[in-house]
């Protein structure tokens, strides 16, 4: 059963539990009033012994029905013995009897009892009515407020893979309705930022994976025309095929590191001395030929943010700075001004192309760069967003560069 017509139903059964009520509340009070009246006008008129004995009060006993005990003093209505108050009908006729000094007093009611019975036929075919009434209104305004939940239902049925960017549209009033269609929006977003993640992750793996492809079956040619016969060719062939399977694997592994990021990330404190000891450690293991020197102005510092992250940004800034640094082969890590920093003293970047290096798979020309994918920097920048951190470069040719991630706003 749809929800509009169960709540039509609801509210239709509760409108029409008040409307019998308030009926027979009404028909009930306006009977009770009325004999209450009647009643009181038998009660105060003159004394019926007085009437029986000295004929006084004549004009308004006279009319009316009256016994005794076991006697019948007078009945204008052919009523017989009763002995109890109530309404007794006889021959179409209602008499109203009610107990009065020793006898039974009693009126005809009919003009009464015909009104009351009209007044019951209103009552019955105004609540039919009502009832009517109430199942009308209570779907329209089941229709009314369910409303934009069609419009939210309609627009989700049109959305799919190739329309991702289509949103609902958030009612006037912020109630329960707003807040449902606030959280299918967030919900679509994320779902549509998932989507592209993913077709942007195909794009790049077929792109990049491309050139390596194109290498690796050109070596396969070579060995299957010369390898045989050529130990060199043979032995050449395998080591380009091995490092170019092997730059597949980093840059795959980089691509799959930037949907990885995209989930909630865990926060703690993290100690700048303890850190940056660790990572020149490990630098030292990963590039023995490079010395690595650690500058820190407040070594009591301490951050909060995600280890691994960081880590992996310093693994990118500093694998970065070890390619552009051919002659001089010092790397500089630590913090100041409030920022970690990567320094090498290499090439450099030229002017033009600072902002550029964070753009995906861009590369510097063959003269500045050992050729890699380009992926590098645009995921450092984009961890570092993850982080509510900024990044940026200050370099000068043929002196180095320095890259800042800086944590705190300045």
């Amino acid at each position: 059963m749809k929800i509009s017509i169960r709540l039509t139903l609801i509210y239709s059964l509760i409108l029409i539990f008040f409307i019998l009520f308030a009926a027979v509340f009404f028909y009930w009070n306006t009977e009770r009033l009325l004999l209450d009246e009647i009643r009181k006008e038998l009660l105060r008129g003159p004394s019926i012994e007085d009437f029986l004995t000295r004929g006084t009060g004549y004009g308004k006993l006279s009319s009316l029905y009256i016994v005794s005990k076991s006697v019948v003093v007078q009945d204008p209505f052919g009523l017989g013995f009763k002995d109890k108050e109530g309404i007794h009908k006889v021959n179409g006729t209602y008499v109203f009897l009610v107990e009065r000094e020793d006898f039974l007093v009693g009126k005809d009611i009919t003009p009464t009892i015909l009104a009351l019975n009209r007044l019951k036929s209103n009552i019955i075919l105004l609540s039919l009515f009502s009832v009517v009434v109430s199942l009308i209104v209570g779907y329209i305004l089941s229709q009314r407020f369910l409303s934009p939940l069609r419009d939210m239902i309609r627009t989700a049925r049109g959305i799919n893979v190739r329309d991702l960017d289509k949103r609902i549209g958030l009612p006037g009033v912020k109630d329960e309705l707003f807040d449902l269609a606030l959280t299918i929006n967030n919900m679509l977003e994320r779902v549509s930022s998932a989507y592209k993640m993913q077709e942007q992750f195909i794009l790049d793996v077929s792109h990049e994976l491309r050139t390596p492809l194109t290498s690796l079956l050109g070596h396969i040619r070579l060995l299957q025309r010369w390898g045989k016969e050529d130990k060199k060719i043979l032995e050449e062939s395998l080591e380009s095929i091995r490092e170019t399977a092997e730059d597949m694997e980093r840059l795959i592994n980089t691509l799959l590191e930037t949907l990885k990021t995209q989930e909630d990330v865990s926060l703690g404190p993290i100690d700048l001395e303890s850190f940056l000891e660790k990572r020149k450690e490990y630098y030292e293991k990963l590039y023995p030929d490079f010395q690595f020197d650690i500058i820190l102005d407040d070594p009591k510092r301490e951050i909060y943010s995600s280890l691994p992250i960081l880590e992996l940004v310093f693994n990118i800034l500093v694998e970065n700075a070890v390619k552009n640094s051919p002659d001089k082969k010092v790397v500089e890590l630590g913090w100041e001004r409030d920022s970690f920093f990567v320094r090498d003293y290499g090439r450099g970047i030229p002017q033009e192309e600072r902002e550029r290096i964070f753009e995906r798979f861009y590369r510097l020309d063959d003269s500045r760069s050992d050729g890699g994918y380009g992926l590098g920097l645009s995921l450092a920048k984009k961890l570092v967003q993850i982080l509510n951190f900024k990044i940026y470069v200050e370099s000068e040719e043929g002196k180095g560069s320095t890259f800042y991630i800086v944590t705190v706003e300045r």
